[in-house]
């Protein structure tokens, strides 16, 4: 299981990474681009909670060997995310270059859901054999994280260029 708890700090780093936004909830919909980039920062920064928190069970139970505590603690992520995703989804795109900015969003929640479902898998594996191959799908996942979080970090530059506002606002 030392193998899960490699993982735990590569998760921990993309919670860590969602946490430079900050909470203005205001429940309306965007009006300018600079408000769209605002929803789906708190999108992303509700997720840093519950990121940490099942990271930190799935870490307890996988040096105790519970797999199917960490399948249990997986799944609950796995629900929390395709929330979060529908909801990105239902926020309208406000802004020049909005939808592709809101496509590179929606493809980093579902890489964080992917690493979940990863972890689910690790835990429901029938054996030894399905196990390492559910450990090899989550190194490979983690092995793609740079290049994600580089996608998404030149979307939100490139959107906020191509609206007039700069990320150093947020």
């Amino acid at each position: 299981m030392k193998s899960i708890a490699v993982f735990f700090l590569s998760v921990v780093m993309v919670a860590a990474i969602s946490c430079k936004s900050k909470d203005t909830n205001s429940g309306d919909q965007p009006a300018t681009a600079k408000e769209y980039y605002q929803k789906v920062l708190e999108i992303e920064e509700s997720i840093s909670e519950p990121l940490l928190k099942a990271e930190a069970e799935i870490k307890a139970r996988s040096d105790k060997n519970n797999f199917a505590g960490i399948a249990a603690s997986a799944k609950v992520m796995e629900d929390t995310l395709d929330v979060k995703i529908k909801a990105l989804k239902n926020i309208p795109a406000v802004g020049n270059g909005a939808e592709d900015f809101k496509t590179m969003a929606v493809r980093y929640f579902e890489y964080i859901k992917s690493i979940y479902t990863a972890y689910k898998d690790i835990g429901e594996a029938k054996d030894e054999e399905q196990r390492e191959g559910a450990v090899k799908k989550m190194a490979d996942l983690i092995n793609a994280q740079e290049d994600i979080m580089t996608n998404l970090n030149n979307a939100q530059i490139k959107f906020a260029a191509d609206n007039g506002f700069s990320l150093d606002e947020f």
